[in-house]
């Protein structure tokens, strides 16, 4: 009998490859489904991220039989392929019985949240791996991580991705408002309720992004370039999605870059860390104001913003509050 090794690199590459495949594909079924009549549960699309699941399957079976034994960091996370393999059945059963989702329906449904839910205990795995593993220290070691918390973050966005986009574009603008005509007050409320679902999307956004900064950073010191790749891989499948004749992939790619980027730089040259308050909260305050700052200086320059400049400016210092206060959150301590 073979003995167990402390850790698989190869065998945490593939599981994070696999993961974040499954999750990816999550996006191009939401794609398909507001672009090309869905009709049936088997169609390419489904198969996209069903494929990914068998090719998980084939990798952890294989591992599993060629070393009779399976790393402690994926016990806990192999919970996730009987609820995936539910959640398909359940899932194809929900499409022939009550018919095909569309829109906010698919992302609520039951059955595709069980099958996230899956794909979220399997992406675990190479996480728990990385943290398990205290002499990997590089971006090669530390990589399977990133996979791991892409295919997460990619999931939050599958979930959520009515609260993805602010619309703060001048194409996402709200029917124009003409003062003295009977649909004076009905333009006037839908331009006022945009605008604030934008608002809150951006505090959303912003929290989502530096709650995954501020967990990583307060764990391990990640290696230079793992927040680049974090940002760009967990960002890109949803605005890929749903950039349709906007320029929302193309925002989306320069934020996740100049975010990821600005993230490596601080923890490279102050490794913000809870016990570091200083560099913990400025850390904490520049990821979402970078994020958000790049987004609306990438939406003006390529499609023009119908938000004026206290709606942009107010939004822009909102990402830092939320920050900030994400900060005083994870270094909070219980007195006597």
């Amino acid at each position: 009998m073979q003995q167990p090794v402390s850790r698989s690199l190869g065998f945490d590459y593939a599981v994070g490859c696999c993961a974040l495949w499954i999750a990816s594909g999550f996006f191009l079924d939401a794609w398909a489904h507001g672009h090309v009549p869905v009709e049936s549960f088997f169609t390419p699309y489904h198969g996209a991220f069903y494929s990914g699941m068998l090719a998980m399957l084939l990798v952890i079976g294989i591992f599993a039989m060629r070393n009779r034994w399976v790393p402690p960091p994926y016990r806990l996370a192999l919970l996730g392929l009987p609820i995936f393999v539910a959640g398909g059945i359940a899932d194809m059963l929900w499409h022939h019985f009550l018919g095909i989702e569309e829109g906010v329906d698919a992302l609520l449904s039951p059955t595709h949240q069980a099958l996230g839910l899956g794909i979220f205990f399997l992406a675990s795995g190479p996480i728990r791996s990385v943290l398990a593993d205290r002499t990997g220290s590089t971006l090669l070691t530390q990589f399977p991580m990133v996979l791991g918390l892409a295919t997460w973050l990619v999931l939050v966005h599958f979930g959520t991705a009515y609260a993805f986009d602010p619309s703060a574009g001048r194409t996402n603008a709200p029917p124009p408002i003409a003062p003295f005509t009977p649909e004076y007050l009905t333009a006037l409320s839908i331009g006022y309720y945009k605008v604030s679902l934008g608002v809150l999307v951006v505090i959303f956004q912003s929290t989502v992004m530096n709650g995954f900064a501020l967990w990583w950073v307060s764990r391990i010191r990640p290696a230079f370039g793992s927040f680049t790749f974090f940002y760009v891989l967990g960002n890109v499948s949803a605005a890929a999605a749903f950039t349709n004749y906007t320029p929302l992939l193309a925002v989306t790619l320069a934020q996740s870059l100049v975010t990821g980027l600005v993230a490596d730089v601080l923890v490279a040259r102050y490794d913000p860390q809870p016990d570091r308050v200083t560099p913990f909260r400025w850390f904490a305050a520049a990821v979402p104001m970078t994020y958000i700052g790049v987004y609306l200086i990438g939406t003006i320059v390529a499609d023009g913003t119908w938000w004026d400049w206290n709606v942009a400016l107010g939004a822009w210092i909102w990402a830092g509050v939320c920050g900030f206060a994400l900060s005083l959150v994870a270094t909070a301590r219980r007195t006597a």
